[in-house]
């Protein structure tokens, strides 16, 4: 068994002393990336030289960026969060070479700590930066070199939720050189402004709440501290999707306004319409309370919307008052001793009636009140001429005080129902003027209120 592993063994020397005498040297020195960093090792190892061979020579640094997804909008801390891609070029005119030296090598992939790259910074940064760090950028021959790098930006944007879940809103994101001045950095836009806004519609995949309508980008010179600094500032122009919104906001308070409209057609002198208009209220104050996580909490202003709820619920209230005011006129119906007041039966029908078209029936007198106490047939009994029949006549007078007294308690209860009849009539004038009064209202209302969100969303 020795023996054949000390055989083994020796095979096994022998074959790696032929395999190492039969291959041949490889040269690194030859490929033509080893040749490439080796010229250009200064220039690649020194990431401090700024690339211009004359120093008073800014570096054209040119940037363009695609938006791929809006985050999301902080409407109360003023917060816009983004994620783009950041592309910039400039020429490092110490690296620049002829392919044919290099065997055709038209492209190399250079580490970014290894060379100078432009000190970016978006100003309205207020979050560190954790996008993914790319390591590595292209040079090519021509010494222009291209870096890509993702970022995902919070930045700090005024928000304007006035015309919320309908708002358009406008947010600035500036780029520019942390430390170098306009005499070393010049900032130029790699493309248009509709070729920004075109490639981001196109990368953008998830629709969320947010749309974006354009990306406007231009290049401007700021001093500060009596230097002048170049720099880029993008617009992005995006519009909220409001039908979430209005499905879990606008519609639902929509249905119980017209539920308490059409509460108005209950009659209010058989059904208590007040209990039912305070039970809606109750239901629609629950709504307003789950409703409130949905709404924007901004210090800045009340939106349209907060505007509509608000004025719902006065509407709603109202209503609620109104229904008080019939009741309390309806109420009058059962007192025995109020009639009704001069003013308000001459306000009623000669000015109210007219307004709304409404012709009242001809009012009639009201029955004359006798006292059966001052009956002047009691007179004649005494008479000389009637002794004979006496007893007739007390049965005529007793009879005739029993018709009287029949008489006047039947003209009582007409009297009682014409009051009733007046004040009914009077409570059904004032309700019917009332509810168109509150109708209109509430159609104005609307019609505002649709106008300034259909002008600001189609602007």
């Amino acid at each position: 068994m020795v023996q054949v592993k000390f055989i083994l063994s020796c095979w096994y020397l022998i074959f790696k002393v032929w395999v190492t005498l039969c291959t041949p040297d490889q040269d690194f020195s030859k490929n033509e990336y080893v040749r490439f960093f080796e010229t250009f090792k200064d220039v690649i190892g020194n990431k401090f030289l700024r690339p211009v061979k004359n120093w008073t020579t800014p570096v054209q640094l040119n940037i363009t960026l695609a938006l791929y997804e809006i985050i999301g909008v902080d409407e109360k801390a003023h917060i816009l969060q983004t994620y783009i891609w950041l592309r910039q070029f400039w020429v490092i005119e110490f690296l620049v070479w002829d392919p044919a030296d290099f065997d055709g090598l038209n492209k190399v992939s250079i580490p970014v700590d290894n060379i100078w790259h432009p000190d970016l910074y978006v100003y309205e940064f207020i979050e560190e930066d954790l996008s993914p760090q790319i390591p590595y950028m292209y040079v090519i021959s021509s010494g222009r070199i291209t870096h890509d790098k993702p970022l995902r930006i919070v930045s700090s944007c005024n928000l304007n939720i006035f015309y919320f879940p309908f708002d358009i809103q406008t947010c600035t994101l500036s780029l520019g050189p942390f430390l170098h001045t306009a005499s070393d950095i010049v900032l130029g836009l790699h493309q248009t402004s509709e070729e920004i806004t075109s490639e981001s519609k196109e990368n953008i995949q998830n629709k969320g709440e947010w749309e974006l309508l354009n990306i406007d980008a231009k290049t401007t010179i700021w001093q500060m501290q009596g230097e002048d600094w170049s720099k880029v500032i993008f617009k992005l122009r995006m519009k909220r999707r409001p039908l979430l919104y209005l499905v879990n906001l606008v519609i639902p308070s929509a249905f119980l306004m017209v539920i308490d409209l059409i509460s108005f057609y209950l009659p209010v002198h058989q059904i208590d319409r007040g209990a039912f208009k305070m039970t809606l209220l109750l239901g629609y104050t629950v709504v307003l309370l789950i409703m409130n996580d949905l709404l924007p909490n901004n210090a800045g202003g009340t939106p349209i919307i907060g505007i509509y709820f608000s004025v719902c619920l006065a509407l709603m209230v109202i209503s609620l008052l109104e229904t008080i005011f019939i009741s309390n006129i309806l109420h009058q119906t059962r007192s025995n001793s109020h009639k009704v007041p001069t003013f308000l039966k001459r306000i009623t029908f000669s000015f109210i009636a007219k307004l709304i078209c409404f012709s009242p029936p001809e009012s009639h007198h009201e029955p004359a009140f006798k006292n059966p106490q001052s009956d002047p047939s009691e007179e004649l009994v005494s008479s000389p001429a009637a002794q004979s029949s006496q007893l007739i006549q007390n049965l005529l007078t007793s009879l005739s005080r029993d018709i009287l007294v029949i008489r006047s308690h039947l003209d009582y209860r007409s009297l009682h129902e014409h009051k009733q009849e007046e004040w009914i009539r009077i409570a059904f004038i004032w309700d019917c003027f009332l509810f168109r009064l509150y109708l209109l209202l509430l159609v104005v209302f609307f019609v505002i209120l649709i106008s300034c969100w259909c002008m600001w969303y189609n602007a």
